[in-house]
């Protein structure tokens, strides 16, 4: 298919080079810039039968997204819809551990809350962790342990992370 000169893939392939892209924003991307759908409809083809664009394979690398980006179940599903990954593929998410991404991210943000009184810690921990599309339960689980994760200047005990 690689004709000599075909822009519309070297387009794509730079865009591919750079970070994962799923279909849908390869396809957009190509739009924008204004190639024929016959020249996208062919690279398109082209990427996926090389396997440089694969939205199952995106899906499966969930539990790394989540963690790289401190999202929940909930927030990993927006994230996924907003890259145009097909609904029937975000249903089939593999589980994530939200309660550890939770929080090492509440320590990792811990500065913002350890000078608040109590309540308004736990609101801000709400807000917050509601945000970033985690569960209750999950929330519930990280507002129970607040104190143990605030003590040392911030830093949650070794012990706590070995049981998450």
């Amino acid at each position: 298919m690689k004709p000599k000169q075909n822009k519309a893939l070297d387009f794509a392939l730079r865009l591919i080079t750079k970070t994962d892209k799923t279909e849908a924003e390869i396809l957009d991307r190509l739009y924008k810039k204004g190639y024929s759908e016959e020249e996208i409809k062919e690279t398109i083809e082209y990427l996926k039968n090389k396997g440089f664009i694969n939205d199952l394979k995106f899906v499966q690398k969930a539990e790394k997204i989540a963690e790289d980006r401190f999202l929940g179940m909930m927030g990993l599903k927006s994230y996924f819809m907003r890259r145009g990954i097909d609904r029937d593929l975000i249903q089939n998410i593999p589980e994530i551990d939200e309660l550890s991404i939770a929080i090492r991210l509440i320590q990792k943000k811990s500065h913002f809350f350890k000078d608040a009184l109590p309540d308004k810690k736990k609101a801000k921990i709400t807000g917050f962790l509601l945000r970033r599309g985690f569960s209750w339960d999950t929330i519930n689980e990280c507002l129970k342990m607040s104190e143990k994760i605030f003590e040392d200047n911030g830093s949650i005990q070794n012990e706590h992370l070995k049981e998450v």
